[in-house]
């Protein structure tokens, strides 16, 4: 944030430094466009991310199954894990962080229709040997939870 003493000053400055296009950039990803190295990318990309969204889903849906419902997105690089009922998505995203496991609890972006539980899980980045394991970690922390929860109700 800018402090307001400077920020007619910070206004002026980034309205110069953004007239200009930065054309030798531009020129450069056309050509990459033309060129086909973007489709190729792209294409490329999109393999991979399937790769680790089919581990992520695979190892998430092998060790806690009983405790989820998987989403598995035809694109993108999240997949929305449901919990089963009674199991709270706030409770697992921080038990989770706890394991250094990063996952969003999605109960807390209902506005009107009524919360359910569950997470946001982000697959793009890691490889499936990476995933695999992390998945599993984060079976046993929905496990525990979804056992504490039943103990409690």
């Amino acid at each position: 944030m800018v402090p307001q003493a400077l920020l007619q000053a910070y206004v002026a400055a980034r309205y110069l430094i953004d007239r200009q296009p930065p054309s030798l950039h531009q020129a450069v990803v056309a050509e990459f466009m033309r060129e086909g190295y973007f489709a190729a990318h792209i294409r490329r990309m999109r393999l991979m991310y399937r790769e680790q969204r089919d581990a992520l889903a695979e190892a998430l849906a092998r060790h806690a199954g009983g405790h989820v419902r998987i989403d598995v997105p035809d694109q993108g690089m999240h997949l929305v894990a449901h919990l089963r009922a009674g199991v709270s998505d706030l409770e697992v995203e921080a038990a989770a962080r706890e394991r250094d496991i990063v996952v969003r609890a999605m109960s807390r972006f209902y506005l009107a229709a009524p919360r359910r539980a569950a997470l946001m899980l982000g697959f793009s980045g890691f490889p499936p040997q990476v995933i695999k394991p992390a998945a599993a970690r984060l079976a046993a922390v929905i496990t525990r939870t979804a056992a504490a929860s039943r103990r409690s109700a």
